[in-house]
């Protein structure tokens, strides 16, 4: 598997009884313990990589899968070659990082924000990339000089932020289960994710959500693990806002929720999900592993609750994550407060204690 941060996604295919080996960016603590052997690619680098595949797989006789950090970039289809391809063809996911994803929903019939290439409309609207991941590319306030060919326009839909996650095996889509998010609260990106928490919703609007991934999966073609975005209006309105061909954030809670089953389930909207989160850790400063608290860090290791935290040497730009929490919650509680909390404490246990 090729990704920037690969830990949940070596310990999910672990878990189901892979040989897991990993090219990634971002180095982490426990990444180790799932992969039979794991390759750090600090710069993207398409003949680097395919030189280690040819390494660990020169009959193209193994499965591959190409996630977030990656997949964006490719140029062909040359490290995919004739391996059994575990995510989504690269024309399908450039079809859908461009304009071309409009004429989709237009297509399909599909809700979406009204959304322009060019003349940016003064307020109520986002400036976004078409290769924004996790909300990172997504501007209030964008100036002229900053605008660049491949950003658009969205009107801002206010309502509940709803991922669907599913898996596409066969030309049969199954609904997984459904997030809400959380964004950071900041005022120039306001909807970079801070987390996901599982949500259980009306079964009219499940069941429409389900009829969503479906038309996209059949006029994309759609394989493997998938989410999509979507925002909930105040009258139950379903938009589709992204699509994102690749596993995501719900890994971890995919794993908990299914274990070895996953990809044996039949589509089950009636299934009961437990309460689960997974809270995204960002750095409110530079800083490196060695001045923080380190104890801390070691003792974490040994919980379950924590992924992709940081090595010894690391060092962690400001913005950027340190690491993942995976926590359950109550019924009545106040998921913002909760998630806002999760970092707060994280944080002062490591950096100011």
């Amino acid at each position: 598997m090729i990704s920037s941060a690969c830990e949940d996604l070596s310990f999910f295919f672990f878990k189901i009884g892979y040989d897991v080996y990993a090219i990634h960016k971002y180095d982490s603590l426990q990444i180790h313990k799932y992969c039979k052997k794991n390759f750090i690619i600090k710069v993207h680098c398409q003949k680097k990589i395919k030189h280690i595949l040819e390494e660990i797989d020169p009959y193209q006789k193994m499965e591959i899968l190409v996630g977030s950090g990656f997949i964006e970039n490719l140029q062909n289809n040359q490290l995919i070659g004739n391996r059994l391809n575990r995510g989504n063809k690269l024309s399908v996911v450039q079809d859908i990082k461009s304009k071309k994803f409009f004429s989709m929903m237009a297509d399909s019939k599909i809700n979406h924000p009204d959304w322009k290439l060019k003349n940016k409309p003064k307020n109520g609207w986002l400036a976004k990339s078409f290769s924004s991941v996790g909300g990172q590319k997504v501007w209030l306030n964008l100036s002229q000089k900053d605008f660049k060919d491949d950003i658009y326009f969205q009107k801002i839909i206010i309502g509940q932020h709803i991922s669907i996650q599913f898996l596409v095996e066969k030309g049969k889509t199954k609904i997984l289960c459904f997030c809400k998010q959380h964004f950071l609260p900041e005022q120039s990106r306001p909807f970079i994710v801070s987390g996901i928490t599982t949500i259980n919703l009306k079964e009219k609007v499940k069941k429409e959500m389900y009829s969503i991934a479906k038309k996209v999966s059949k006029f994309y073609r759609l394989n493997g693990l998938n989410n999509i975005d979507t925002v909930v209006d105040d009258d139950g309105k379903i938009n589709l806002i992204e699509i994102n061909p690749r596993p995501g954030l719900a890994l971890k809670l995919l794993s908990k929720i299914y274990g070895g089953r996953l990809f044996r389930i039949d589509s089950n909207l009636v299934r009961k999900i437990p309460n689960l989160g997974t809270v995204i850790i960002y750095s409110p400063k530079d800083f490196f592993y060695k001045n923080c608290s380190r104890n801390f860090l070691i003792k974490l290791a040994k919980s379950k609750k924590y992924s992709e935290l940081p090595k010894k040497y690391d060092h962690i730009q400001k913005g950027s994550p340190i690491c993942l929490k995976h926590f359950s919650f109550s019924k009545n509680e106040n998921l913002e407060e909760k998630v806002k909390k999760i970092s707060y404490k994280f944080l002062k246990d490591l950096l100011y204690e």
